[in-house]
């Protein structure tokens, strides 16, 4: 019983964009001559949006109006425990060319990106000894 409110909603949806596009219609038969008017636009694209949107609402109902579940409970690992664990054979981390490329540019950025705050933070701090 919960689906049925968000796919009536979907439904609401695709009729205004039944209506839009009617309208856009109208407005382009009246402009027919010349340049793309701003109003044949904007009503083309709030057709395209109602419409998507009421589409996605029919197909998916409530799943799309519920917030996403937490990704990560726990905290992330520091850098140094990161990088100083072993890697698990049963992770399959290294199993092709991609996968190894992959890992090792995530850990240049990573590295990087530690290093560029500690620089800031020294940089900073050098600027005001002086």
């Amino acid at each position: 019983m919960r689906k049925i409110p968000a796919r009536l909603l979907g439904a609401l949806l695709l009729a205004a964009a039944t209506g839009t596009s009617l309208l856009h219609r109208a407005v382009y038969e009246t402009v027919a001559t010349g340049q793309a008017h701003p109003a044949e636009f904007a009503l083309g694209l709030l057709s395209f949006v109602l419409a998507t949107c009421g589409i996605l609402l029919l197909v998916h109902g409530r799943k799309l109006l519920e917030p996403p579940p937490q990704a990560r409970l726990e905290p992330a690992p520091s850098l140094q425990e990161r990088f100083t664990r072993p890697v698990p054979p049963t992770s399959g981390a290294f199993d092709t060319r991609r996968s190894a490329s992959l890992m090792q540019a995530r850990h240049v950025i990573a590295v990087a990106r530690a290093r560029s705050v500690k620089v800031r933070q020294t940089a900073s701090l050098a600027h005001r000894h002086r």
